[in-house]
């Protein structure tokens, strides 16, 4: 009698998701996106892996590395450093994972994903990467998120981030006829990043690296300014909630 064994292999690896907070276009508002996506898991205790790849400016990490490790990363075209965003999905394979990206970076994180087929891989090991578009919906910001999104197509998650900190009028992206059909065939969301008001606020913020909970909890900032920023983090979290990664954070 002849028995024929089948085994199947199947990936029981949990999901893991990388939040990817990105524009090559830089003044968007990508470190302040990304900043807020810190304290909104920081202030929902939810385990993460953060990572700063802007060189130049790295603002998430002066303003959280002393509440959190933020990790350093860098993508370059330059060969020495071909391995050094590499911690990012070793991270990724385990943590939830939240990068701020730097402008100009188009080139060298495509570069990152296809020499290391980085987006065939991820599958396999319960990595989905979720990229979150921040734009301000100027021409510029808008054709990249259309190379962005016919690049990629399914191989990620997207959520656009339309920051209202940066325009007051998103007309030219509802009107955008190609951007709109690639939202809809990629089911992509698009939330609203709410202004912070107080242009003293926003710069002590940036000019003192201060976190957002730190802020709060100093004696010099006023019960208005304090107040403004407790609005600004209250709609904020209320626009993350909405995105498919975060619909688990209560």
């Amino acid at each position: 009698m002849l028995f024929l064994l089948v085994v199947v292999y199947k990936n029981l690896s949990p999901i893991m998701d990388a939040v990817i907070v990105y524009n090559p276009k830089g003044g968007v508002g990508k470190s302040m996106v990304c900043s807020t996506v810190y304290q909104y898991l920081l202030d929902h205790n939810t385990p993460f892996i953060a990572f700063d790849t802007d060189r130049n400016n790295p603002d998430c990490y002066r303003r959280y590395k002393d509440l959190l490790p933020v990790k350093l990363a860098i993508f370059s075209e330059a060969n020495k450093y071909e391995d050094a965003a590499n911690s990012l999905f070793n991270e990724a394979m385990n943590n939830l994972v939240v990068v701020n990206m730097p402008a100009q970076v188009h080139q060298p994180f495509k570069d990152w994903l296809e020499k290391n087929e980085i987006l065939e891989i991820a599958p396999e090991v319960g990595v989905r990467f979720h990229l979150w578009f921040v734009t301000d919906s100027g021409f510029d910001s808008l054709n990249l998120l259309q190379k962005t999104l016919e690049l990629y197509q399914d191989k990620m998650r997207y959520t656009i981030v339309r920051n209202f900190g940066r325009s007051e009028e998103f007309d030219a992206f509802e009107q955008h006829e190609a951007i709109q059909k690639l939202l809809k065939t990629l089911q992509a969301t698009v939330i609203d990043f709410p202004v912070l008001n107080g242009s003293m606020v926003r710069h002590r913020l940036d000019s003192e690296s201060l976190s957002y909970g730190v802020a709060l909890a100093r004696e010099d900032f006023g019960i208005i300014e304090k107040q403004r920023i407790r609005k600004f983090l209250r709609e904020s979290y209320a626009a993350f909630a909405k995105t498919e990664v975060f619909a688990h954070v209560n």
